[in-house]
């Protein structure tokens, strides 16, 4: 039974899946739950979908091959790819963009991804979501969980517009990237402290012509570095990243426009910087399996999904249900940059094609528990590997053992 909130916070609707966060991960999350049948709501702070895909201008969508010509990621993760093409000119590289007349060897070549621009993913996004009859709420900051004498969650309580309030939940996706729900949950977790500035920006010439720049210290885990580091787990250093990433736009706008002007080239006149964080790893899950590089090639019998890691050729993981179920608190799965990956592999599952994968895994298995009335970890992972085939996502286990 759901208990209603102990303190005086109003109640404003009642949903059998919601989603927390509105990146890739909650987008596919959400479309997944909601093609299910079941009432299923999208929870985003800022006003656009997408996350650092859009309104942090990471607009590459990366490989869903395996850099050998074999497509591993299909489902959702596709049609996410697919999606901003309905609105603008972009193409999937090489013979990717018709891959059902191509040979493999013309696959093999490029991999199977996507260069985009934010404004039309984010439109795509937002209209796949509605057509699916996901009840989406823009503007509002998830502040805390209520939960049952069993740990399940019962309500999540916002703030926005109309001030405090509760939505009640069977059960709930973590997409946040940062695991926000699982550690207001207390679920264990793990924390990344050494991000380094980064943003991704559109530079503008006065010819009007556009070029996408990056301001990226080197990410390496070297402490010795002189790089300023950051927690996104903490405020302070949360804003403190941002700033001294813009900061680092301007600087290496300056630099550019000194090289242009000594070549007499056209300087850069104008840019467009990004509104969102650009953390690349800040907190995740610790499930009761983590994913680590030593499952690349490993099959899992619970696999419920496939992808590859973007940067080297060859290399494959299955998706592991465990590592999307939180341990302590029943009706809580997580997807994207938080679920359970730890050291190199947490760089590999963090990016959207996993992203997309996760969420319709965790869509579908939420989905399934909120309808039978039962906790995510008894809903047999055939079911959830069932539908999921049936959706059109390949689970082949030769997809990932027979990897370079």
């Amino acid at each position: 039974m759901i208990r209603r909130p102990e303190r005086n916070i109003p109640v404003w609707g009642e949903y059998d899946v919601i989603v927390c966060g509105g990146g890739i991960a909650g987008v596919a999350a959400a479309l997944a739950a909601a093609r299910s049948g079941v009432k299923t709501c999208l929870i985003e702070k800022y006003a656009g979908l997408g996350g650092l895909a859009t309104l942090g201008l990471i607009v590459v969508y990366l490989p869903l091959c395996d850099g050998r010509g074999r497509q591993v990621s299909f489902g959702i993760a596709e049609e996410l790819l697919k999606a901003p093409m309905k609105y603008s000119s972009c193409k999937p590289k090489g013979a990717w963009h018709s891959k059902d007349s191509a040979t493999r060897e013309e696959l093999a070549e490029k991999r199977y991804e996507l260069v985009f621009d934010p404004g039309p993913m984010a439109l795509a996004l937002e209209r796949l979501v509605c057509d699916a009859g996901v009840e989406l709420v823009y503007d509002s900051v998830i502040v805390d969980v209520i939960r049952n004498y069993e740990g399940a969650i019962t309500h999540l309580v916002l703030e926005n517009k109309s001030g405090c309030g509760a939505l009640a939940a069977k059960t709930v996706i973590d997409c946040t990237g940062d695991a926000d729900i699982c550690h207001m949950c207390g679920e264990s977790v793990e924390v990344y402290p050494d991000n380094t500035r980064s943003a991704w920006y559109y530079a503008i010439d006065e010819d009007r012509r556009i070029s996408l720049e990056l301001a990226v210290d080197y990410w390496s885990e070297e402490k010795t570095s002189d790089k300023p580091r950051f927690d996104g787990t903490d405020w302070r250093q949360v804003t403190a990243q941002i700033v001294e990433s813009r900061k680092y736009i301007i600087e290496r706008l300056a630099a550019d426009n000194r090289k242009r002007s000594e070549k007499g080239q056209v300087e850069l006149s104008s840019f467009y910087v990004p509104f969102f964080h650009s953390f690349r790893m800040t907190r995740h899950l610790v499930s009761d399996y983590v994913i680590t590089s030593d499952d690349v090639h490993r099959w899992h019998n619970d696999a419920v999904g496939i992808f590859p890691d973007w940067r080297k050729a060859g290399r494959v993981y299955s998706l592991p249900l465990r590592s999307i179920l939180a341990v302590n608190t029943p009706n809580l799965a997580a997807a994207g940059r938080c679920i359970s990956a730890s050291g190199d592999s947490w760089d590999v599952t963090r990016v959207i094609p996993v992203c997309a994968v996760s969420g319709e895994a965790a869509g579908i298995v939420t989905a399934m528990a909120a309808s039978d009335g039962c906790a995510l970890r008894s809903v047999p992972v055939e079911k959830v590997q069932k539908e999921l085939k049936a959706r059109g996502v390949l689970l082949d286990k030769a997809l990932v053992e027979n990897g370079d």
